[in-house]
This record gives C-alpha cells, sequence and structure tokens, in this order.
C-alpha cells in the first residue's frame, strides 16, 4: 500500500465511530435510499456470490440482506477499525481487510461487486479497476454509488458552499476530527466527470456502462459489465 493510501488508511480509523453520521452528513440523509437505488440496480438473487468493497460498516451489506440473501456476501476494507463496526452489526457475515488494489481473492469468484462512497478514496483507480475485472464472473456486475458535482449551477452553488464551508465546521466540531471533514467533501469536488469516469472504466475491459443520477446529480450510481 502507497503512503498516500496509508495516511486516508489512517484517518478513516481515526473516523469510524462516526462513518455513518458522515454519511447522512455528506448525503443529505439520503445515503440510505440510495444504497436501496443502487442494491435495485445490481439486481442480486440468491445464487449470486457478492462482494461489497469499501463497506466502511457494513451499511450496504446491511440493506442488501433486508432484500435477498445471497449466495454469500463478503465485505471487505482496508480499515480495520471500520470492519470491526461491521462485525459487529452483522454477526453472520464474512469481512475481510483489504487494499482494493490488490484484493485477496481468486479469478472469478464475484457475480457482482458493489462500491458505495468509497470508489473516490481509492488511490490508483486503474490498478483497482483491473483487480475488479480479475475477480468478477464473465457478464459479473460493477456497481458503484459515488457522490458528484450536481449538474444544476443553482443547486450546485448552495451544494458547494455546503460542502466547502459549513460541512468542514459542523462535522469537525461532531467528530472531533475536522481534517477528515475538509478532505471528503474536497475528494468529491476532484472526482472524475461522467466522460472521465466512462473511459477509465471502459479502459479496464468493462461494457454496458451507464450512469443513473440522484438528486439532481448529488450522487451517481454507474453500472457496468465485465467483457471477455
Amino acid at each position: 500500500m502507497d503512503q498516500k493510501s496509508k495516511t486516508i488508511q489512517n484517518m478513516f480509523n481515526k473516523i469510524s465511530k462516526r462513518y455513518d453520521l458522515i454519511n447522512k452528513l455528506l448525503s443529505f440523509y439520503q445515503d440510505k435510499r440510495w444504497r436501496k437505488k443502487a442494491i435495485k440496480l445490481a439486481n442480486i438473487n440468491e445464487s449470486h456470490t457478492v462482494l461489497d468493497l469499501t463497506t466502511g460498516t457494513g451499511e450496504l451489506i446491511k440493506s442488501v440482506l433486508k432484500k435477498v440473501t445471497p449466495k454469500y456476501i463478503i465485505g471487505a476494507d482496508f480499515s480495520i477499525d471500520m470492519l470491526n463496526i461491521a462485525k459487529e452489526k452483522i454477526n453472520e457475515e464474512d469481512f475481510v481487510a483489504a487494499d482494493a488494489q490488490h484484493l485477496p481473492f481468486k479469478n472469478e469468484l464475484f457475480d457482482r461487486i458493489l462500491i458505495s462512497f468509497g470508489f473516490r478514496n481509492i488511490m490508483d483507480k486503474d490498478l483497482a479497476l483491473k483487480e475488479l475485472h480479475r475477480v468478477l464472473k464473465k457478464d459479473g456486475r460493477l456497481i458503484i454509488l459515488e457522490l458528484t458535482q450536481p449538474r444544476f449551477k443553482p443547486l450546485a452553488t448552495i451544494y458547494n458552499l455546503y460542502f466547502n464551508n459549513i460541512l468542514p465546521f459542523v462535522g469537525g466540531f461532531i467528530s472531533g476530527n475536522s481534517k477528515a471533514y475538509a478532505y471528503l467533501p474536497a475528494s468529491v469536488d476532484r472526482f472524475y466527470k461522467k466522460e472521465e469516469l466512462y473511459e477509465l472504466i471502459e479502459k479496464a475491459r468493462f461494457n454496458d456502462i451507464n450512469f443513473s443520477e440522484l438528486n439532481f446529480g448529488i450522487a451517481t450510481i454507474t453500472t457496468a459489465v465485465k467483457a471477455t
């Protein structure tokens, strides 16, 4: 793991107890609804093997299990403290400490890979996408739920004011970690435009790439299928 990844890993360990609150603040309390939409697009059934990458505290797995019980589902994250919280929430599921850039899974293991609010924090996204392609089965589906910049200018202005000024102050006050609340909004601002993300995913040998905007583009769900 490179030094930048280690720095981010350490930050997430420090904010693990407040991570669920962070997601609510970042998403204007829409994160639960957005996860449900991502799960619907994943179209998971009982025969599927599922990886929830950057699982955090296991919120997406909780939502999956309310809808369907797949053959098996694994949560992976590079933050040990996050995983410990996830294990307390969901005792029966498997959780693995893993770096998205070097996944400890065999080839073509998963039917579905879901990533919620974590793709933008992966340093080498090209390498990570190669790994995702490797561990997905043929015709396996990748679903990425990520915060993005709104396309509607008046909303974007309000959104940026909230993200860059109000959120770091309020979040830092609540959690005692102002650096994390400054980093996370900035990571959204630096995230790829649709055209850039499309090219990145296509280059990693995925096809059928589609985008579903949520709340005028405050978040976006990207779906893709592993090409042979």
